[in-house]
């Protein structure tokens, strides 16, 4: 092996060491560094929405609105060079209230220079399952992930989430990372919960567990599947049962990366049990796509244009016929800034049973991060 070749593997060794702790970018990474140390970041997204959805009023609520859809600071940093952590309270929703979305502390087990990191992750986090959940929303080009305020919350994404199987929860994960070759990196994360969601103490002695692993195939392509077991307690048969279970898997790709110049692709195939004593089969599917061009002229109001469009199918028993939904979402974002966008989007939302209306109407947005 050349000197080159050695020095590029101590790299790749070293960014991959700090990538579980970082969080995007904590601390620096030069011999000067003190710890402790914290960064603020935030994001703040006002949306408004119109749809035609009287014959779903009681549901969906009026007409039109506008809200705060999330607004967020987050501090992170690092304790020591192999502890750090991430704290995210949001008012967001228009619920006039603040949440805590991600809380937890990582400590890294494995040298910097390894090939191969590994951390442990205890706190509040996102279940490891469903990719486009996992994307951060300062550059989801679909708006939503799942069926926004106005529509009808049947989406793949409310379906899975509503069954225990996204969003987040409190518990313990392993984080691991490792080079495969031509700086290709292999991910793994499996982690145990409470499964009774966020900021929610446990209410029984049986936990939940998720694994989800992720390859690089290409510089572009990157690929996942997760399972996870959901617990909870039902009434069987008019017994209260405090071991039961609902499960799913799901399986992942993704082409580019969002806010990226190009061509930006994912997709989610998901199929469990729901979390009823029934324990109906569920399955969602999710595509999105959208293509991020730059605007050449440095002095125009435009940083970027982006146009992208999302088709969701879900169906929440797949023993019973006519009980999908269909959404179709399409519309451009405008980059007024490589932090701040404009996005307007049409939305239609169909339902399988026969002599129920579509829901259309159109949603927009204002973003920014920091």
């Amino acid at each position: 092996m050349t000197n080159s070749h050695v020095r590029c593997a101590r790299l790749r060794g070293f960014l991959l060491g700090i990538g579980l702790l970082s969080v995007g970018g904590v601390g620096t990474l030069t011999a000067q560094t003190k710890y402790p140390n914290v960064s603020l970041a935030g994001r703040l997204q006002q949306h408004f929405y119109f749809f035609d959805n009287g014959d779903y009023a009681a549901i969906t609520g009026p007409e039109s609105g506008s809200f705060t859809r999330r607004a967020r600071i987050t501090a992170k940093g690092q304790i020591a060079e192999n502890i750090s952590f991430i704290i995210v309270p949001s008012f967001e929703d228009g619920k006039n209230r603040v949440r805590l979305r991600d809380a937890y502390i990582d400590v890294r087990l494995t040298k910097p220079t390894s090939k191969t990191a590994l951390a442990v992750r205890v706190g509040q986090e996102k279940r490891p399952f469903n990719r486009y959940e996992l994307t951060s929303s300062n550059n989801l080009p679909s708006l939503e992930r799942g069926a926004g305020r106005g529509l009808v919350k049947s989406s793949s994404n409310d379906l899975f989430l509503g069954n225990g199987f996204g969003s987040h929860d409190i518990g313990a994960a392993l984080r691991l990372m490792t080079a495969v070759g031509d700086g290709r990196v292999l991910a793994v994360h499996a982690g145990v919960y409470n499964g009774e969601g966020e900021s929610t103490p446990e209410v029984n002695s049986a936990k939940s567990f998720g694994v989800r692993a992720t390859l690089d195939v290409t510089d572009e392509l990157n690929v996942g599947g997760s399972f996870f077991s959901h617990d909870g307690i039902v009434d069987v048969m008019g017994v209260t049962d405090s071991s039961f279970t609902n499960q799913a898997f799901g399986i992942d790709a993704q082409w580019g990366k969002p806010g990226n110049e190009g061509v930006y692709l994912v997709g989610d195939f998901m199929r469990g049990e729901d979390d009823s004593e029934d324990q109906l089969t569920i399955w969602g599917l999710s595509l999105v796509g959208a293509y991020h061009v730059r605007v050449a002229d440095s002095e125009s109001f435009l940083f970027a244009v982006e146009p992208a469009v999302r088709v969701d199918l879900s169906d929440p028993d797949t023993d019973t016929d006519d009980d999908g939904t269909t959404i179709v979402t399409a519309g451009v974002n405008f980059y007024l800034s490589s932090k701040t966008r404009f996005q307007i989007m049409y939305e239609n939302q169909s339902f399988q049973a026969s002599g129920l209306e579509s829901i259309q109407g159109i949603r927009t947005a204002l973003a920014i991060s920091f």
